[in-house]
């Protein structure tokens, strides 16, 4: 096909500070992915933590900002330390107990963590350019970069907002991007989960957006933070905590913070898998540690006559067991888990 030649002869001269790079321009030592928290959050990309009412996803997640601020590694985690920035647009109160409960469980006494209350409608531009100022107020006063971003909740962030509109919640994505662009923080967006469902609340435009999300439960006294979504790392990353009331007033009152523990040992699995499916479980499990690439996993099952006419049988094969938990996928190498 021969395309036709466009004319430049009358465009405008090139802006001097071009927004785009070139292929041969990639600089090779910025390959190397920078972490926020280690193999959880990375520096300046959006994630969002999820989960019902009640699994402790606040607490974890001003835990997680706490050491951020304090440089402390969280959960055996290396972080990056900097300023947090948190928007709590319902429970303000309850953040700043929280805080008090940290400061009294770990004796920190001054940490660059501002917290910010009241109404904040995410779907119109001028939030962002508030978000922002505020970023670059708390940066002079702590003299250290806000590397982290927390707007709880997207509901509330909505600000009466439809959170199924692909505009509305398209827009509220927009807003976090030009912080994500002005400040270059991370941005973590607390959210919710339909009432019979485990996946994120609302439109979809949410989960295509973010980076990284983390689904929180609760079973009894040990709970855990899952990452279910990375675009650029493992999947499967997790961590278990505890809840424990830390009184915080001579009247005494208790906040929460979150403890670290051990996960509780996993029940025997009872899922009931396909005779396929436990040939293409088997094959995983004889690879080893070192796994099989898709390819050399769809070969070998279709030795074994999987998938030898549909295709679609071994792609079917793989997705019910890695839902069902048994099998992981990390850039196209898949293990049993």
């Amino acid at each position: 096909m021969v395309h036709e030649r466009i004319s430049l002869e009358h465009a405008e001269p090139a802006n001097p500070r071009r927004a785009f790079i070139m292929y041969a321009e990639i600089d090779d030592s910025t390959s190397s992915k920078s972490w926020l928290v280690d193999r959880i959050l990375g520096c300046g990309e959006l994630s969002a933590v999820y989960g019902p009412p009640g699994c402790g996803k606040g607490v974890l997640v001003e835990d997680m900002a706490l050491h951020v601020c304090a440089g402390l590694e969280w959960h055996g985690k290396p972080v990056t330390r900097g300023a947090v920035v948190y928007v709590a647009l319902e429970r303000k109160a309850l953040v700043e107990r929280r805080a008090l409960a940290f400061r009294k469980k770990y004796g920190l006494q001054d940490l660059p963590f501002a917290i910010l209350g009241g109404v904040y409608d995410f779907r119109d531009e001028r939030t962002a350019k508030e978000i922002i100022g505020i970023c670059k107020e708390v940066h002079d006063l702590a003299a250290e970069p806000v590397v982290l971003v927390i707007v709880d909740t997207v509901s509330r962030a909505l600000a009466g907002g439809d959170e199924n509109s692909p505009r509305d919640m398209g827009a509220l994505v927009t807003t976090t991007a030009r912080i994500q662009e002005r400040t270059k923080a991370h941005v973590l967006l607390v959210h919710h989960i339909p009432h019979d469902s485990e996946r994120l609340r609302g439109h979809g435009s949410l989960l295509g957006a973010v980076d990284t999300t983390l689904s929180v439960s609760n079973s009894g006294d040990v709970r855990s933070a899952k990452v279910v979504k990375a675009n650029d790392s493992e999947e499967g990353e997790a961590v278990s905590f505890k809840i424990e009331g830390i009184e915080i007033s001579r009247d005494g009152t208790t906040a929460p913070v979150a403890i670290p523990c051990e996960a509780r040992p996993a029940e025997p699995r009872k899922q009931k898998l396909t005779a396929n499916q436990q040939t293409m479980l088997g094959i995983l499990q004889d690879a080893g540690r070192d796994g099989l690439s898709t390819a050399d996993w769809n070969t070998k099952a279709r030795d074994l006559d999987i998938g030898a006419n549909r295709r679609a049988t071994l792609h079917d094969c793989q997705r019910a067991l890695k839902k069902h938990g048994l099998v992981r996928e990390y850039m196209g190498t898949w293990h049993a888990t």
